[in-house]
């Protein structure tokens, strides 16, 4: 279900109707807002009808792209997610370039950028990056979200991207019949090197699986979306301490990338966004 974005420039009055119903009207699951209070806490310093819009767009990402596997970051499609990431935000970036109105800019730059935050934050929920004992942020650079690569190193971790047919002399596992959290545990053995292996949870009305039989597990198996998954309460709290750094980093990126696009006038078009400058992040150090 996409949404009718009519939200007024930041800084002036009226609010999307649309947007604001949305927003009571998904949530990620009954009891469960957990991107609502990711995106809130992360990005506390904008304008409320600002965040309004951003939590509406993010939280609608699920009904939109319902089986859409990369705007999950689902079925160890990583190179579809980060390119899903990477594209949203372009597209926000162009919405507030010099040639589109005020308004209607705002409005899709703020849409497109929500689609991008729910897919980062889908990221540590969905994956088994918190399992192998990931403790930092996928990315921390300020230029385009960076393309995943099926079987490449994540410079932040080691942390091997499993997606798709393994190349020759690589090898996967895992112990299936571990308790949790060993059983995400999976690693990647190529010859005399071994390291831990990235995966995602499996959904079945997704289309498109590229995790490899031997180490692939059911998006209930990894998933940290919920606080009453009583035997995971360490891990969604990780996951979601990760979520909220990532969602503000993003932030950063976004500027940096309107700054790259438009100068001066793309960063002075964002600020408007803000309400409270003193409590945004330093992103010159993030």
């Amino acid at each position: 279900m996409g949404l009718a974005l009519t939200l007024g420039c930041a800084g002036e009055t009226g609010t999307a109707e649309a947007l604001e119903e949305s927003a009571h009207e998904f949530s990620t699951a009954p009891g469960e807002p957990n991107h609502e209070e990711i995106t809130s806490t992360a990005l506390a310093f904008l304008k409320p009808e600002v965040l309004k819009a951003l939590i509406a767009g993010n939280v609608a990402t699920d009904p939109t792209f319902l089986l859409v596997n990369a705007a999950h970051f689902d079925d160890c499609n990583f190179s579809g997610g980060a390119a899903f990431v990477a594209k949203n935000q372009a597209e926000a970036v162009q919405a507030l370039g010099p040639g589109i109105a005020l308004l209607d800019g705002d409005a899709l730059a703020m849409l497109a950028f929500s689609r991008s935050l729910h897919a980062v934050q889908d990221f540590y929920a969905h994956t088994n990056w918190v399992e192998l004992g990931g403790d930092a942020l996928v990315d921390r650079s300020l230029t385009a979200f960076p393309a995943l690569r099926p079987y490449s190193a994540i410079p932040s971790t080691g942390f091997i991207v499993v997606q798709g047919a393994k190349p020759r002399h690589t090898a996967v596992a895992r112990d299936a019949d571990a308790p949790y959290p060993e059983y995400a545990v999976v690693t990647v053995r190529n010859r005399r090197t071994t390291a831990y292996g990235l995966v995602s949870g499996t959904v079945h009305y997704e289309p498109g699986d590229y995790c490899p039989p031997p180490v692939a597990m059911t998006h209930d198996e990894l998933s940290k979306d919920k606080t009453s998954l009583l035997d995971r309460t360490e891990q969604h709290l990780a996951a979601k301490s990760l979520a909220i750094q990532q969602t503000r980093h993003e932030w950063c990126r976004l500027n940096q990338l309107v700054h790259d696009a438009w100068g001066d006038a793309g960063t002075a078009r964002l600020a408007a966004w803000v309400a409270d400058p003193s409590a945004a992040p330093d992103c010159t150090t993030e």
